[in-house]
């Protein structure tokens, strides 16, 4: 058994018996061979067996999936070789993560295997399969990840987080907990584990804070400081890489929330490292993190802050390189443009819904945070990104489409040609088929086919839909009707839809969402003269129709007659047939409400009551999983509370330990934190083994003592005995001294008491005829009051011992019931005792004559078979048994039969009466006779020895000695040697 006093097995021995477990397919056992050396803290020196020792371990670790001892081991190992080998701790975490994922990668591919051996056979389209895909929802290569590969993926996935969590906030293994987040990163890519890649980042979130929270302390002088320190370059250079890491995986894997909050993780590990030195942050790295974050806002639909990032890194580019043209410059110029024009007027103003739900500072509030990770003072807006593009130069550095359309766009006001000319520079843009370019077509359109709305707007009053989608080619009839519906929806016009005239009608109608519009688009129109020629136009086409009335108003007037007369001909000549149809229309609108509703109500009904089943089932259901969940939190809280007894018993139990000299001493050796972990049992089992050995070495001591006299202490007591003696003499010679000083002093004790008791009765009699005349004039003066209180007692008196004897005669009444009721109880059950009493007598006896009778039986048969009497078991005589063996012992002397108890007696008298003994006698007699049973009597002479303890003795000096020991004097005799007049004992 290994134990605290075992001896300390050799790594290399522990390595071979290890191997020899594999040997035999005994995996767990060779584990824990191993790892009960590595946790050995005993031998702490290291060498390269312990880092065979430790691949092997991790071998065994990933054979088994055992992650719980991978972790303790490596926790072991870190501390072992943090100070004195890293490089051996980074080569055992990557054999031991790579061992993972070669695993890891052998399940899928026998994953896939079995999926194409199921594809290969004629069973695979059973038809238990295909219940099971149809219920299950899932094909059947996810089933067999399931089976085969989640596992693994769960044993890989927590080996890097228990290699993260062993190596944070260690400066000295820093490089190792990077490398290993870098390959978690890489894990979660290529196997899709989205909800691992989101708790990785939380994860290390977590550790940058703890950093963080621990740099308040750094300056506090600490032996063996690992901490990371945020003052380090290095540091910051791991954290900047490993979140650039964490950036493109989260853009790779298309979590683009994830992404947004690497991107600000990045940002703030940029700025802590500009803060320390602004060189250490290079301008490439700038660029990177630019470049994916316009990825990120354009994947989020925010085309404002998609195009400022663009323009930081062309702003980057073309101060970090100094002959900054050719087609790089081309290419970020022309992504610059098309992104900025993209942008929607109004994009940097909050939303209607923002305004309606009063939360205008918070959206002021992400607009600061997202122009802080792109480094700017103020909010970008679309009126500014176009001012610092035109001060760039940045349209002469774009391809020719690109630049058309921002001049088509930008510089010139042709809104019935806008459309066309765009789609023209947007088919341009396409025929290049790069995607960097053509990603911006949806979005260009959008913004164009809104301008030159606005532009229609402020012409015309209304515009027919063909000719309106004969101007924006963009869309369909459907999809311009929605595009106009959206627009002004977000009041960007004033406008509204006439079916009735298949027209736009562009005017401020209260029945659109655009009585709020923002009056900058007048106030635009305005100062440009568009709205003075709307005006002007108007007024020209009412002038007009007024003159062609004054000069041709006759000839009007009867044409409007005649066109009036005819109306009415045919009004009068279809009256009643239209009157009918008219009628029978209502009749048959009518007939359609009453089934409508019919069949309404009918739908209503069918589906409040199938409305009304689901949700019986849902209660149901919700009853069942409320209760189920009741059940499972009533068992964690039971076994919450059974683990809490434990470990409060534990504590005490340690508490109580605490005490202990044993404890202390194995807390010196072992250390306070792995003490407050041990389970008690094992404290207590390492307490009963160390006192074993005090015991085991105590004994062997005394053993080793009793072989010698102790002539030195038996020479102090005889010198002991002489001072004794003479102390004695002493204290008889002044006895009579000191009793004639304490008598004279209680004589003069007596005498003064007596005077001060005469003083104060003389004291007191001088003042007695004033006190008795003081009580006397008391007395008359209360007799009356005296004499009336006595008669009112006399009275309660009388009334009280009435009360108590009527209530003492009933009491009587309900003893005198009570007992009679014990009595007929008693003597019911005394009957009933009998009459069982009765009845067994009858049985013994049936039996007594039936044992009888067969006794007679069985005589009669041994009669007639031969065979001699059976001789009685209580005969006295002899046999083949004597009366010793089968009654016990006799008195010695050959005379009648003594018992054990009295025999015990009497070997017990004759003990007490010997008191020769070398080193004391033997237990008293009420001590022997509770005494346990397993202790056997002693002699009647000698040094009384237990029975258990001379066993023990004889085990440990391999003797065959006796309980008896000599006593002192005879010993000396036979030894030639007198013994001691005065022994001390």
């Amino acid at each position: 058994m290994n134990n605290r006093y075992s001896t300390v097995q050799r790594p290399e021995a522990a390595l071979q018996r290890a191997n020899d477990f594999i040997s035999v397919g005994k995996e767990a056992d060779a584990l824990n061979a191993l790892y009960e050396v590595i946790k050995d803290r005993r031998s702490r020196q290291w060498s390269e067996t312990y880092e065979e020792i430790m691949m092997k371990y991790v071998e065994l670790c990933v054979r088994l999936r055992n992650t719980a001892l991978a972790k303790d081991g490596l926790f072991q190992y870190r501390v072992f070789t943090q100070q004195v080998s890293v490089t051996s701790l980074k080569s055992v975490i990557e054999h031991f993560l790579g061992l993972a994922e070669q695993k890891t990668e052998e399940a899928q591919k026998e994953s896939m295997e079995r999926v194409e051996e199921i594809d290969d056979l004629d069973s695979a389209d059973a038809p238990e399969n295909l219940l099971l895909s149809v219920v299950s929802g899932a094909v059947t290569q996810d089933r067999m990840d399931r089976t085969v590969l989640s596992p693994w993926l769960r044993f890989l996935w927590d080996s890097y987080r228990n290699c993260l969590d062993m190596l944070r906030n260690n400066v000295i293994v820093e490089e190792i907990y990077h490398w290993v987040a870098r390959k978690s990163f890489e894990f979660c890519a290529k196997y899709k584990r989205r909800n691992e890649f989101r708790k990785l980042c939380d994860l290390l979130r977590i550790h940058l804070a703890q950093i963080q929270k621990s740099q308040t302390s750094v300056s506090e002088p600490r032996t063996n400081d690992y901490r990371v320190k945020l003052s380090s370059i290095d540091s910051l250079q791991f954290m900047q890489d490993t979140r650039l890491h964490q950036l493109n995986t989260a853009i790779q894997m298309e979590l683009w929330q994830e992404a947004y909050k690497s991107a600000e993780d990045l940002h703030n590990i940029m700025q802590l490292s500009k803060d320390k030195d602004r060189r250490m942050v290079k301008p490439a790295s700038y660029v990177n993190y630019f470049d994916k974050l316009a990825m990120i806002f354009w994947k989020g639909g925010n085309t404002l802050f998609h195009a400022a990032a663009l323009l930081q890194k062309f702003i980057i580019c073309k101060d970090m390189k100094k002959t900054f043209t050719g087609e790089e410059a081309t290419d970020q110029a022309t992504r610059v443009l098309l992104a900025t024009l993209t942008i929607q007027d109004g994009a940097d103003q909050p939303s209607t819904l923002t305004k309606l739900l009063d939360i205008e500072d918070q959206h002021l509030t992400n607009i600061r945070v997202l122009s802080s990770l792109l480094r700017l003072p103020i909010a970008p807006t679309r009126a500014g990104l176009l001012k610092e593009i035109a001060w760039l130069n940045i349209p002469e550095l774009a391809i020719e489409p690109a630049r058309q359309i921002y001049k088509n766009l930008e510089l010139e006001f042709q809104p019935l040609k806008l459309a066309s000319v765009i789609q023209g520079g947007i088919d341009n843009l396409n025929k290049l088929e790069k995607p960097e370019y053509s990603q911006y077509s949806d979005e260009l359109k959008f913004v164009v086919a809104t301008k030159v709305l606005r532009q229609l707007s402020i012409i015309y009053g209304s515009l027919s839909l063909s000719r309106f989608q004969k101007i924006i080619p963009f869309f369909s009839r459907v999809e311009l009707e929605h595009f106009l519906v959206e627009s002004a929806k977000h009041r960007s016009i004033k406008a509204s839809v006439s079916h009735r005239d298949d027209c736009v009608v562009f005017s401020a109608l209260d029945l659109t969402l655009a009585g709020g519009l923002d009056a900058s688009v007048d106030v635009e129109a305005a100062s440009n003269g568009i709205e003075y020629i709307r005006e002007h136009l108007i007024q020209l086409h009412n002038h007009c129709q007024n003159a062609v009335f004054e000069l041709e108003g006759a000839k009007v007037e009867s044409e409007i007659a005649s066109k009036l007369g005819e109306q009415v001909k045919t009004y009068l000549y279809h009256k009643d047939e239209d009157y009918s149809r008219i009628l029978s229309r209502c009749r048959k609108i009518e007939d359609y409400k009453e089934v409508s509703e019919h069949q309404r109500r009918e739908k209503i009904q069918i589906a409040q009551e199938e409305y009304q089943k689901r949700e019986e089932q849902r209660r149901q259901a919700e009853l069942r999983r409320l209760e189920e969940e009741n059940q499972e939190n009533e068992k964690k809280r039971q076994q919450a509370e059974k683990d809490e007894i434990v470990r409060r018993q534990k504590a005490e139990q340690l508490k109580r330990f605490q005490s202990n000299p044993i404890y202390q001493q194995i807390v010196k050796e072992k250390g306070e934190e792995a003490m407050q972990t041990m389970d008690p049992e094992l404290v207590l089992k390492e307490q009963r083994e160390r006192m074993d050995v005090e015991r085991r070495e105590l004994q062997n001591k005394l053993r080793q003592h009793e072989k010698k006299y102790d002539y030195v202490v038996r020479a102090f007591h005889l010198e002991e005995i002489k001072h004794y003696k003479k102390m004695s003499e002493d204290y008889l010679e002044n006895a009579p001294s000191r009793f004639k000083e304490c008598e004279d002093r209680r004589i003069q004790n007596a005498i003064e008491e007596h005077e001060r008791s005469i003083q104060t009765y003389e004291r007191m009699n001088k003042i007695r005829a004033d006190a008795e005349e003081f009580l006397g004039r008391l007395i008359e003066r209360n007799a009356e009051d005296l004499e009336r209180r006595r008669k009112e007692w006399k009275i309660r008196l009388e009334e009280e011992k009435r009360r108590r004897l009527i209530e003492r005669k009933e009491q009587r009444k309900v003893d005198r019931k009570r007992q009679e009721q014990q009595r007929k109880k008693e003597e019911e059950d005394r009957i009933k005792e009998q009459a069982e009493r009765d009845k067994m007598e009858k049985f013994e006896k049936d039996r007594q004559d039936h044992r009888q009778m067969m006794e007679r039986i069985r005589e009669k048969e041994r009669q007639t078979s031969g065979f001699p009497p059976r001789r009685d078991r209580n005969d006295q005589g002899g046999g083949r048994y004597g009366d010793r063996e089968r009654n016990g012992p006799t008195d010695g002397d050959g005379g009648k039969f003594v018992p054990s108890r009295v025999r015990r007696e009497v070997d017990f008298s004759r003990a007490d009466t010997d008191s020769n003994w070398r080193r004391g006698g033997p237990p008293a007699r009420e001590e022997r006779e509770s005494a346990p049973a397993h202790q056997e009597s002693q002699p009647s002479s000698g040094a009384w020895v237990p029975s258990r303890q001379r066993q023990q003795q004889n085990q440990d000096s391999g003797s065959n000695s006796n309980a008896y020991r000599p006593p002192a004097a005879r010993r000396d005799r036979d030894q030639g040697r007198a013994a001691p007049e005065n022994s001390w004992r």
